[in-house]
């Protein structure tokens, strides 16, 4: 299967493909000492259709330093006879490791929008003490049903009484601010079960009537932000789309709502950090050219300078 699968592969990349795009990654196991290293390519054929491969996946070994990446990524662009000429951007993470192996291989790359997406919440919202606190009760809640059957099947009992489906609390994940975003999501939506459990059993830790207030906004205050990750994560999101979004975020974040009760300052800080994080987006002649080409956005997203400056990257 494999041997079919791979020689079908190799007779794609002979075609008369222009340039291609990638995206690399590094995942590593929680519970064994396991890495693997990714690669995914994408370009648009004759007919002008998008092509997406999962060219390969192997266990990376060792450290991770840009020298190891930049070897593992020449090796595999051999693999399948890959000219580096005719990549034209690789999407990787935002570690230096990563961002180092890109510059000594020569080829020209940029963030991916969900992990830096993943960086501005932890840096504007997640590092806020209140917050941090009510995260970290949140967790000893959701690990007292994950670690007991009879708890959760009590909760299960809870939850049939009030006439809800029965649902599992959800574990957050450090790396992934999304599952804190559906942790918090998932606890509000169980407040009342909560409450009833509590009037007959312990709970391990419990959130004050201020903090179920701002769990509520603090929900509100991220959900743009879920919206976001799951556009900019499907299989057919474009970087065209990265300056339209962030400027709505922007403008979202810049307004005044009814639910900044208790975290304006945490609102005030995610701006700040969209803002540091995405700074040089418009200037960038990967995000800028690929815009102002799409007929969905044009020039619309510019001020007079940079719309000219974007201009002058697409006659050249």
């Amino acid at each position: 299967m494999y041997d079919r699968v791979a020689k079908h592969v190799h007779e794609l990349m002979t075609t008369d493909i222009s340039a291609l795009s990638f995206t690399t990654d590094i995942w590593s196991s929680d519970v064994s000492p396991t890495s693997m290293l990714s690669l995914t390519a994408q370009w648009i054929n004759a007919e002008f259709k998008l092509q997406n491969i999962l060219l390969h996946a192997q266990e990376f070994v060792g450290s991770h330093t840009a020298a190891a990446i930049s070897d593992a990524l020449a090796n595999m662009f051999e693999t399948w006879n890959i000219d580096k000429s005719k990549v034209h951007v690789i999407v990787r993470d935002n570690a230096r490791n990563m961002i180092k192996a890109m510059y000594d291989s020569g080829l020209k790359s940029i963030p991916c929008m969900a992990h830096t997406l993943q960086l501005a919440v932890n840096e504007g919202v997640l590092s806020q003490r209140s917050i941090s606190e009510i995260t970290a009760t949140g967790r000893k809640i959701v690990g007292h049903f994950k670690h007991s059957p009879l708890a959760y099947s009590r909760l299960q009992d809870l939850q049939k009484q009030f006439g809800m489906p029965s649902k599992r609390l959800q574990q957050d994940v450090a790396t992934r601010w999304n599952s804190t975003y559906y942790m918090l999501q998932g606890l509000l939506e169980q407040k009342r079960v909560l409450a009833a459990y509590m009037t007959d059993h312990d709970l391990p830790a419990t959130l004050s009537a201020h903090q179920w207030m701002l769990v509520e906004n603090i929900v509100s205050l991220l959900a743009p932000f879920e919206q976001l990750t799951k556009e900019i994560s499907s299989a057919q999101a474009s970087v065209a789309e990265v300056i339209p979004l962030i400027a709505a975020l922007k403008r979202l974040l810049g307004k005044e709502a009814e639910t900044d009760h208790g975290v304006k300052t945490a609102k005030k800080t995610l701006l700040e950090a969209v803002n540091k994080r995405f700074q040089d987006i418009e200037s960038n002649p990967l995000y800028g050219i690929a815009t102002i080409l799409d007929p969905r956005f044009k020039d619309h997203y510019f001020d007079d300078e940079k719309r000219q400056d974007v201009r002058e990257m697409v006659q050249t």
